[in-house]
């Protein structure tokens, strides 16, 4: 008996981790956040390395995922325009110098598509040039010439502070800067915001509902979180400014990879804890 209702048991664990954790890995959209592609770093938390995303497009392409824009995405739910087999949104954040040297390169290779949350303040200019300390960022015609066939931008902050460390007013003023800046350089952007460091306000219902009515006045239709899970589809019954993306980070391995994409990766991260 003993042997019977062990197996059954880790049987149900699995359901029920899966129902928390897995998301709707049958039928969602996987949007994946990179932030640096580097062929001479070492990969991290933020940074994956050029080969191993040469792997990860291989295999999209491979198993027949169609990459989309935010625009595919915004069309789909606002329009009913249908989104192609196995659509799966590529995003990065930062606008790091590599997302022109070593992504767009690959992405050129493949046909693939993807979306770059930008740092307006990050851009570099004649005024304002780099490295900084958070990295070296794209000049701003490296950002106008990968965004007029690969590319599309969104939104994200003029200068990558944090909104839960910020007033009302600021982030107010923060996103009017931000899209102004953006607007001065020529570089064009969806009306689509990525939340910096991941922070929107999820303890505090009263700034959060603030901060939307902050993102509606700017014009920003879709805002993206991380939250390691897909997003349903039909994606209609969403909240269009908590909408998920799955963090890539440099140091997982291709299982990893494609447990992610199918939605699996909290079911894989809470297994891990549990052996440790």
């Amino acid at each position: 008996m003993v042997y019977i209702l062990i197996p059954v048991a880790f049987l149900i664990i699995i359901f029920i981790l899966m129902y928390l954790y897995a998301g709707p890995f049958i039928k969602g959209l996987p949007v994946v956040v990179y932030h640096k592609i580097s062929s001479t770093k070492k990969p991290d938390f933020l940074t994956v390395a050029t080969s191993r995303m040469r792997e990860h497009l291989e295999y999209i392409t491979k198993k027949g995922y169609n990459t989309i824009f935010i625009s595919d995405m915004i069309d789909y739910i606002e329009k009913g325009t249908p989104l192609p087999p196995k659509p799966l949104m590529i995003t990065l954040d930062d606008g790091f110098r590599d997302n022109y040297t070593d992504l767009y390169p690959l992405l050129k290779e493949f046909n693939c598509k993807a979306n770059i949350f930008i740092v307006a303040g990050f851009v570099q200019t004649p005024d304002n040039l780099g490295p900084r300390a958070e990295g070296e960022f794209m000049l701003v015609e490296e950002a106008k010439t990968i965004c007029k066939d690969n590319v599309q931008y969104g939104l994200h902050t003029m200068y990558h502070q944090s909104y839960h460390h910020m007033t009302l007013e600021e982030i107010d003023e923060d996103m009017r800067v931000s899209k102004k800046r953006l607007d001065d350089l020529g570089i064009p952007y969806q009306p689509c915001f990525a939340y910096s460091f991941a922070a929107y306000m999820k303890d505090d219902a009263v700034k959060q509902k603030a901060v939307f009515g902050i993102l509606k006045k700017h014009g920003v239709r879709y805002a993206f979180k991380v939250g390691d899970r897909l997003n349903r589809i039909p994606m209609h019954k969403m909240n269009r400014l908590l909408l998920n993306r799955l963090h890539m980070n440099g140091a997982y391995s291709m299982f990893k990879y494609k447990m992610a994409l199918l939605g699996f990766i909290r079911i894989i991260q809470r297994f891990e804890r549990i052996l440790k």
